[in-house]
């Protein structure tokens, strides 16, 4: 008996049988509709209730459909979802992720645009991590492919600050952006990232100093998330890095230890 069921459930599979093709095809076409404006009706509904629970199965759904996609480096069926729900504003951020991963990470400006640059959309992602939980209170260590050890969140934060340490400007945009209104642990995750970008890669500060000063006022709170000894670590990197005249090693300097 024990044979027989795991012959089943093998053939239950998508795509392990060709009978049952046709009803996988179908499974995954309704996991990739999204209903109209689901976002704003999540929004509406009552905290923890039944509604909100639901449309926030359906995101899961749709998440580890495209996913599913992904682990299978299947580009077009990836591309098919997340198309069928491009107007949903948390499949569109979802999906610039998986298809920048797709991508091996070679195609940035997708998923950058993709990230939040209004208020309306970082308030839609700030919620992407109790969405992702499915109505539960567990929010998933992976997905199909895409390991989340920190969270799906922490993941985009993590894609985000990989970029800006090559030196792109965009990623720091939007890396910043967020960072403004980042809270708990979000924003205890940030605090202790940036410090390391400060000392490991002064070059692309440097760089991106004239950006980061657009967010002086945020990233002075770091002088309370960093201990002396992280302190005097970047002052000291910057000491003699640029030229005479050049005044960015100073301030940088001061968003750590005022004057």
């Amino acid at each position: 008996m024990g044979g027989k069921w795991t012959v089943l459930e093998l053939l239950l599979v998508c795509g392990g049988a060709t009978l049952l093709a046709p009803l996988c095809a179908a499974r995954t076409a309704k996991a990739c509709s999204l209903p109209p404006q689901m976002f704003d009706h999540r929004m509406a509904a009552e905290p923890l209730s039944e509604a909100q629970r639901e449309i926030d199965r359906k995101y899961v759904e749709f998440m580890k459909t495209v996913a599913q996609s992904y682990e299978q480096r299947n580009a077009p069926d990836v591309n098919a979802c997340c198309d069928t729900a491009k107007e949903d504003i948390i499949a569109f951020q979802f999906c610039a992720l998986v298809r920048y991963l797709l991508s091996d990470r070679k195609e940035s400006g997708p998923f950058l645009v993709a990230m939040p640059g209004t208020h309306d959309q970082r308030k839609a992602f700030w919620f992407m991590e109790l969405i992702s939980a499915g109505g539960t209170h567990d929010t998933p260590t992976s997905l199909p492919g895409i390991p989340l050890p920190n969270g799906l969140l922490f993941k985009f934060v993590d894609e985000i600050f990989g970029l800006m340490k090559k030196g792109n400007a965009t990623a720091a945009e939007k890396y910043l952006f967020l960072y403004d209104d980042a809270d708990g642990e979000f924003g205890e995750y940030m605090d202790d990232q940036l410090p390391k970008l400060f000392v490991g890669y002064p070059q692309q500060v440097l760089a991106l100093w004239p950006i980061f000063q657009k967010h002086r006022k945020r990233l002075e709170m770091l002088q309370g998330f960093t201990n002396e000894r992280e302190r005097k670590r970047i002052v000291a990197k910057y000491e003699g890095l640029c030229k005479a005249g050049d005044n960015r090693c100073a301030e940088i300097r001061s968003v750590f230890v005022p004057r």
